[in-house]
């Protein structure tokens, strides 16, 4: 049997996708074709045959009864009179390799792997926490599926220096985050057959600015800072309970010790849909918690009445008991 040096197999159309068909299609044939048969694998074991042909026949033939279309075959697969293999209705459980015996003149063997593509799904891109933290590590992940390349892009230009990218790039992870990191990022994934885009992912850094620690008395203000575009809508809740404050800005006037509570800031993109949110502890120090002179002036009042008190008394003893005696002595 001669290697194969003239044949060659051809794959129509050359990038096969699931759920269509795919033609194994044999050139450079000199001659007239007696018989082929094709196997599934590099090997040419009677195990692995699909199918075998012979031309001058129709239907297809096998080889011998115990080889019906061969051990390999299914009914999606069916030979040509060119030496050809049609398979219909591709999964991806097809591909692999695939290899040809053509009987002309001599015998001639070849084998083609078979790749089966199946188009990239819709990219998501999810954030490693819910919320972005300046100064702090945050990562971007690209779920898609069957893609063999994925491209990260930014909305309003290049990606960041200090930005880190996977070796399959399917992450991006940006070191200490800042303000200037903010904005929209998408994913492309994409394989010989298709490729698919994200919807804009926007990147938000939200704080809440503001005293932490207020007297009893003073004015709450705190501001919500998020760097989002479009601006996004806001609003706050108190101990989580919803409010009807819908401004960046949430103030509270005479702070009194119930106002020692949450503050959470909710905001919203209505363009991306999406939301996030950040909280704040405030304490609210009442003076007299700490310092209460009543009580001490209380105490020093007492002590002074109670030594007056002893004093008095024992004058007055001293006058009607000791004072006589000694007067009556004299």
């Amino acid at each position: 049997m001669d290697s194969a040096c003239g044949i060659d197999i051809q794959l129509v159309p050359q990038y096969p996708v699931v759920s269509e068909s795919v033609t194994l299609k044999l050139t450079g044939i000199i001659g007239t074709i007696r018989s082929f048969s094709w196997f599934k694998g590099p090997s040419t074991n009677a195990p692995d045959q699909i199918l075998s042909y012979i031309p001058a026949a129709n239907p297809p033939q096998t080889q011998g009864p115990q080889e019906t279309q061969g051990p390999q075959y299914f009914s999606r697969a069916s030979g040509s009179p060119d030496g050809s293999l049609q398979i219909s209705h591709l999964l991806t459980t097809d591909q692999g390799n695939y290899t040809v015996i053509i009987q002309t003149d001599t015998a001639q063997q070849v084998t083609v792997n078979l790749p089966v593509y199946a188009p990239v799904t819709k990219p998501v891109i999810s954030q490693s926490t819910n919320q972005a933290v300046e100064s702090e590590n945050i990562t971007l992940t690209c779920n898609t599926t069957n893609a063999e390349k994925i491209i990260w892009s930014r909305v309003t230009g290049n990606l960041p220096s200090r930005v880190i990218l996977s070796i399959d790039n399917r992450t991006v992870t940006f070191i200490r985050i800042n303000r200037t990191d903010t904005g929209q990022y998408q994913c492309e994934a994409e394989n010989p057959v298709s490729k698919d885009i994200s919807d804009p992912y926007t990147l938000t850094n939200l704080k809440i600015q503001g005293p932490l620690t207020v007297n009893v008395g003073s004015n709450i203000t705190l501001q919500c800072s998020a760097d989002s575009l479009p601006e996004p809508t806001y609003q706050w809740l108190i101990n989580g309970t919803y409010t009807n404050i819908t401004d960046k800005t949430l103030r509270i006037q005479q702070a009194r010790s119930q106002h020692n509570v949450t503050y959470t800031c909710m905001v919203n993109n209505s363009v991306t849909r999406r939301s996030d949110v950040t909280s704040v502890n405030v304490t609210v120090i009442d003076i007299g918690d700490h310092y209460n002179p009543d009580p001490i002036v209380g105490i020093i009042c007492g002590s002074i009445l109670g030594t007056i008190l002893v004093i008095c008394t024992v004058w007055l003893v001293y006058r009607r008991c000791v004072l006589p005696r000694k007067q009556a002595k004299q």
